[in-house]
């Protein structure tokens, strides 16, 4: 581990200058971390079971912390995991993000069909209020006396992101988006990429009155060839005031990106037993006076009864299981390429009770080769809400897979090493392809399983996998 960064699920995105300093400032009602100080975490490097991070440590309150923060540059509640239909198998995610310091918001969307071998994905970004739909005051509920909530989009929406459908090539300045139906008051700005083609869409306001899906024509920018379309895309979460780490009521549609087929989501989850304090303590370990602009708050209901449904295309899936979110705000490394963190992470949930979390931090021009190792560090949960923090080590085994997309050559498997656990746990993804193939910013995240021996047992389950270098 080079350095105790906290860990961002989401990759940054150049957006073009005219919207950087537009967002307004965070409204009243958010949560406000306290100057309070932050007990030492050091990292258990011992080959024996420690004692457990003492419960004192924790430096975050439930469910006060469910709620949006003020003064945090980034911000997001994420949810991902592996639901069930009888035999058939649905790896998801479903993320709605703020990133206040850069001044935009998305969502990211996926679902992994592994029997039908199908991955369904899209990344779309929103532009900040005043000129954009993104209003950082409002997006999530701040106040913990009132029913808790994210939204990022909305199903009446017509237009709620748009698809690129061809690059084109030549562009020296971004082209302008024209927005064309039987309604009104649609607008967008395009983003390039490096190579002078066409890389994103941000929406800046979905306008109204649309009966049906409007037309998008780019035109200027000196190049030639660009095409996209729009699209609907929300995600709604909401949970009761009494308890929000019950019944949170989840909703979203998904247009892939690549296929425009759609999928959507219709699901409610609820935490059984304590949260999970990623470190032990829920706070960065170099922290040492609590800053939500210097540091990363992190914590995860991993045990999440879910329920619901996922239609897709066109077919319903009455499905179950238990899932996991995350709640990570605070400060994430800058935007530069040397300042953006870098990670391959491992989420497990064990049949013996234990829930794990399990990171390596990677440096700039990092690419997984097998058989190379990279110190890591674990957080595990055993059945009764103890938490650890200690040593790993994750190992690239089996073979890469390619990206067609980006050329990123991704692990599809990892054996994770936790001495102190007699841990040996290799994670292997259920399918391959479960890449964002975002221009300029890939990530690949994907349902996965778990088998090996921990504690002189052998265990399988569910798990997750992430790359991000």
């Amino acid at each position: 581990m080079t350095g105790s960064w906290g860990m961002s699920r989401v990759f940054r995105l150049t957006i073009v200058v005219a919207l950087t300093g537009v967002l307004t400032a965070c409204g009243p009602g958010g949560v406000t971390a306290p100057t309070a100080s932050v007990p030492t975490n050091p990292i258990w490097t011992g080959l024996t079971k420690p004692d457990p991070v003492p419960e004192k440590n924790v430096v975050l309150s439930m469910p006060k912390d469910m709620y949006r923060h003020d003064g945090a540059p980034t911000e997001w509640w994420w949810h991902i995991g592996t639901l069930r239909a009888g035999d058939r198998m649905f790896g998801f995610e479903l993320n709605a993000a703020s990133f206040t310091g850069q001044s935009f918001a998305m969502t990211q969307l996926a679902l992994s069909d592994v029997q039908a071998g199908r991955h369904y994905q899209r990344t779309q970004v929103y532009g900040p209020s005043p000129v954009g739909v993104f209003d950082v005051a409002n997006w999530a509920e701040g106040d913990p006396s009132k029913d808790w909530y994210a939204r990022l989009g909305d199903p009446s929406w017509a237009v709620g992101g748009f698809s690129v459908t061809a690059a084109g090539s030549g562009y020296t300045k971004a082209p302008d988006v024209k927005i064309e139906g039987d309604g009104s008051g649609a607008s967008a700005i395009a983003v390039l990429d490096d190579k002078g083609g066409l890389s994103q869409i941000v929406l800046l306001k979905p306008g109204s009155g649309y009966s049906a899906t409007p037309t998008v024509t780019l035109s200027g920018g000196d190049g030639s060839g660009a095409t996209a379309v729009a699209v609907r895309n929300y995600v709604t979460m909401e949970a009761p005031q009494a308890d929000p780490t019950k019944n949170i009521h989840v909703q979203a549609l998904l247009v892939d990106a690549n296929t425009l087929d759609e999928v959507t989501f219709d699901l409610t989850f609820s935490q059984e037993g304590r949260p999970f304090y990623v470190w032990g303590t829920g706070i960065e370990p170099s922290s040492t006076v609590e800053n939500l602009a210097k540091d990363n708050y992190y914590y995860s209901f991993t045990r999440l009864a879910a329920t619901g449904t996922i239609t897709v295309e066109g077919v319903s899936y009455e499905v179950q299981g238990t899932t996991w979110m995350d709640h990570e705000y605070g400060f994430f490394g800058g935007s530069s390429a040397d300042s953006r963190v870098r990670w391959l992470l491992q989420d497990m949930q064990l049949d013996n009770g234990y829930t794990i979390s399990n990171a390596g931090i990677i440096g700039e021009g990092f690419k997984p080769e097998i058989g190379v190792s990279v110190d890591a560090y674990a957080t595990l949960q055993d059945a009764d809400g103890n938490l650890y923090y200690v040593a790993s080590k994750i190992t690239p085994v089996g073979e890469l897979w390619t990206s067609p997309s980006s050329g990123n050559g991704y692990a599809q498997q990892f054996r994770v090493e936790i001495p102190s656990f007699n841990a040996d746990v290799t994670v292997s993804v259920r399918l391959q392809d479960q890449e964002f193939a975002v221009s300029g910013a890939p990530v690949y995240e994907g349902t996965a399983g778990a088998t090996g021996t921990f504690l002189g047992e052998t265990v399988t389950g569910d798990a997750w996998i992430e790359q991000a270098f």
